[in-house]
């Protein structure tokens, strides 16, 4: 995580894209853990899901639905629809509607 007062490389684009993740493994035992993604860049995104997930993880995540976008929209102004990721950060979120863990993800597929 960047320290506070720095800037970031990419400016964020706030969304509300319902998604699932899950860690990128070679095992079929691991679940899918359903969230929200609230903001998006270039570089990766912010996510709020109810798992836990270490940093250094490697996610799968995919897009289940988001809202609709006019046609006009560019491509780097829309959300991807499926990436893989790394966990770069995660704290506990707090407070009724909270649904459990925030989580920044850094895009590991880079063009």
């Amino acid at each position: 995580m960047k320290k506070k007062g720095t800037r970031r490389v990419s400016p964020r684009n706030p969304t509300e894209a319902a998604i699932t993740c899950q860690p990128y493994a070679s095992t079929g035992s691991i679940y899918a853990s359903a969230g929200v993604m609230r903001n998006f860049s270039s570089q990766g995104s912010y996510i709020e899901t109810s798992r836990k997930y270490k940093s250094g993880t490697i996610l799968i995540m995919r897009m289940v639905r988001y809202p609709a976008l006019p046609p006009s929209t560019a491509d780097e102004d829309r959300p991807r629809s499926i990436c893989l990721a790394e966990v770069k950060w995660r704290q506990e979120l707090a407070g009724q509607n909270a649904i459990g863990y925030g989580i920044g993800l850094r895009y590991l597929d880079q063009f």
